[in-house]
C-alpha cells in the first residue's frame, strides 16, 4: 500500500512539474508570436488608430469646406450671369 502511495505521490509530482513546465512554454510561445507579429506591423508602416482619427477628422472638414466652396461659387456664378443678362437686355 505504501508502494502505491509513493508511486501515485512521485507521479502526481510529475505532472504538475510537467503542467508548470507546459505553463512556462505556452508563455514564451505567445511572447514570440506577439513580437513576431509587432515586427510584422512594424514594418508595415500602418498608422495608429488615434493618427487615423485626427486624419479622417480633418479630411471630413476639408470636405465639408469643399462642398460650401462649391456652392458660393455657383451663387457667385449664377448672380454674374443674372446680371450680365440684365445688363445685355439693356442694350
Amino acid at each position: 500500500m505504501s508502494n502505491k502511495t509513493k508511486i501515485f505521490s512521485e507521479l502526481s509530482k510529475i505532472v504538475v512539474e510537467a503542467m508548470g513546465t507546459l505553463s512556462s512554454f505556452k508563455k514564451e510561445i505567445e511572447t514570440i508570436v506577439r513580437l513576431k507579429v509587432e515586427k510584422m506591423i512594424n514594418k508595415m508602416n500602418l498608422v495608429r488608430r488615434d493618427e487615423f482619427e485626427v486624419l479622417k477628422k480633418i479630411v471630413q472638414k476639408l470636405a465639408s469646406e469643399n462642398k460650401d466652396t462649391k456652392n458660393k461659387r455657383k451663387k457667385t456664378v449664377s448672380t454674374l450671369r443674372k446680371k450680365r443678362k440684365k445688363k445685355n437686355s439693356k442694350k
